[in-house]
This record gives C-alpha cells, structure tokens and sequence, in this order.
C-alpha cells in the first residue's frame, strides 16, 4: 500500500468515526427526550387522584408530555438527518482532497433526503402514537380496578432502564434514529460516489468500492465477513448487496447496521 493510499485510508477512517459519534450523540439527545416525557407522565399519574372524574385530565396532561416529545424528536431527526446526509458527502470529497485528488462534480439534489426526513417522521409519529396508546391502556386497567395505582406506576418505570412501557419504547427509538441516519448517510455517499464518476476526465479509469466495517459491535457476521471486499463499482458486493441501506434491502440486512 502506498503512502496516499494509507493517508486517504486514515482520512476515511476518521470520518466513519465521526459519523458513529454523531448517531451516538443524536441517540443520547431522544433518549433524554424520552426520560423528560416519562417523568411528566410519572408525575401527573402520581399526583392525580384515582377515580373516574379525574381521567380525562389526566389522560390529557399525558398526551401533552408525548406531544412534546413527538414534536422535539421529530425536529432534532430531521436536523440529524440534514446532518448525516452532509457526512456521507465528506466522506466521498474529503479523503480524495486530502491526497491531492481534484474531482469537480456537481452538487447532489437533496429530494432524496426530504423524501427520508418524511419517512422518519412517519415513524416517528407512530411511535408517539404507540406510547400514548400504551400508557393510557395502563391508566384504563387502573381505574377499571384490574391494577392498583403503584402497578400502574411501574409500568411507566422509574428510569429508561426499567422494563416498562418507556424503555420499549426507548429501544424501538433508537432503531429509528440510527436505521434512519445510517440509511440517509449511505445513499448520499453512494449519490455523491456516482456524481464523481460522472464528471471523471478519464473515460478509462477504473472504479470501485471497498466494504468497511464500521467497527460497531454485534455485526451481522456476513457483513463482518465482508469487511475490506473490493469490488467495481456497478457490481453488487457478495450476498447481492450494492450497498449498506441501499434500497430494496430487507430490514434484516439494514436495521441498525453501522
């Protein structure tokens, strides 16, 4: 390996890494979110007297706490996404720079990405739904009288890590943000790959494409397997994938993958 590749390999690097600690980060945001939704909720049940009258208030005051984190999720989603999307670019512009490579290509249309933002926000709002839906099915056996108040407490939870309605939920959203953040990041990558080929001078050159392991743990062991694998660039890798999230992929092959 000469020393431009090593230096582009090593610029790669530092940017997968950089885009991992930014759906990292944006995880840590909803699931503080999430904890700040719970803790209205645990609030209004715990100080909300336990008959029949008091209900319709209470269930209220809940769908105002979910509201909230429907509608904070929902912004700082689409802001990660716009995000995420600008990384995938770098990653195809700033390690060719960094070795002396001047490649003009156009910029990429961004249609895709509004498409993506919508489909999250899709997702989003059925989880909101999901978590109201849930909690006030606990208020309901509550004050039908098939659960005493402090089981309906603890099915809210004391904290994320509990298993309660909330840590489900918890899990379902950061398979959201990090599916959809790895889905958005790869197809502006492979979009800004393809714009770079297109405006090549070279008609002769030869493309390709290497798979590189995010270095996440718990990969899926056939795309373990396919760390480092170079193949040209309008061929699929092995397994019939042409790229991670590419679409077309079943959710077994792009749920949170890194």
């Amino acid at each position: 390996m000469t020393r431009r590749e090593q230096a582009y390999n090593k610029k790669l690097q530092e940017l997968i890494e950089r885009t991992g600690k930014l759906e990292d980060r944006e995880v840590r945001k909803v699931m503080a979110m999430l904890e700040r939704a719970r803790e209205q909720v645990a609030a209004r049940i715990a100080e909300s007297e336990w008959q029949a009258y008091f209900i319709p208030q209470l269930k209220e005051g809940i769908q105002t706490a979910i509201e909230g984190f429907r509608q904070q999720y929902m912004a700082g989603q689409r802001e990660a996404l716009g995000n995420t999307w600008n990384a995938g670019i770098d990653a195809v512009d700033s390690p060719l720079q960094f070795v002396g490579v001047r490649l003009v290509a156009p910029e990429i249309g961004r249609e895709v990405l509004e498409i993506m933002q919508g489909y999250s926000a899709d997702l989003i709002q059925g989880l909101s739904a999901d978590t109201l839906k849930k909690v006030n099915n606990e208020i309901t056996l509550g004050i039908m009288g098939q659960k005493p108040q402090h089981e309906v407490m603890k099915a809210v939870g004391r904290n994320l890590k509990d298993k309660s309605v909330f840590s489900s939920i918890f899990h379902r959203a950061e398979t959201i943000t990090r599916t959809e953040m790895g889905r958005v990041n790869s197809n502006s990558r492979e979009a800004r790959m393809r714009a770079v080929v297109e405006t090549g001078t070279d008609p002769e050159m030869k493309w390709q494409k290497k798979w590189i392991s995010s270095g996440k743990a718990h990969p899926r062991d056939h795309h373990a397997a396919l760390d480092g694998v170079v193949v040209d660039l309008d061929e699929d890798f092995p397994g019939g994938i042409p790229y991670p999230h590419a679409p077309g992929l079943p959710a077994e092959e792009t749920v949170n993958c890194g």
